[in-house]
């Protein structure tokens, strides 16, 4: 692995060494850490079309890219409908 130095303020590396210090790390990796959970634009947009090609694959779902972008919180609700359809199928195994 190459080392690499990078410049930030020195309150953001104290604070960088205060988190590292608690989790028991080091700066490096803990900048490491930080940057694998975040996703790049490319791969925000590949774990969208999956997630939509999912819920139109298994739970039928007929919404339209369109409507996914324009309904807010439609994965929310995507996600009640299989809650509530879960619920019922168990409450007709149980009966």
């Amino acid at each position: 692995m190459a080392d690499s130095t990078i410049k930030v303020p020195e309150a953001t590396r104290d604070h960088l060494a205060a988190l590292a210090k608690e989790r028991g790390t080091t700066i490096g990796a803990l900048v490491a850490s930080l940057a694998a959970e975040q996703l790049t634009a490319e791969q925000t947009r590949a774990r969208v079309a999956e997630a939509r090609r999912i819920l139109r694959e298994r739970m039928h779902s007929t919404l339209t890219d369109e409507e996914f972008d324009a309904t807010p919180h439609a994965l929310d609700r995507v996600y009640e409908i299989a809650r509530q359809k879960t619920q019922e199928i168990l409450r007709g195994n149980a009966a």
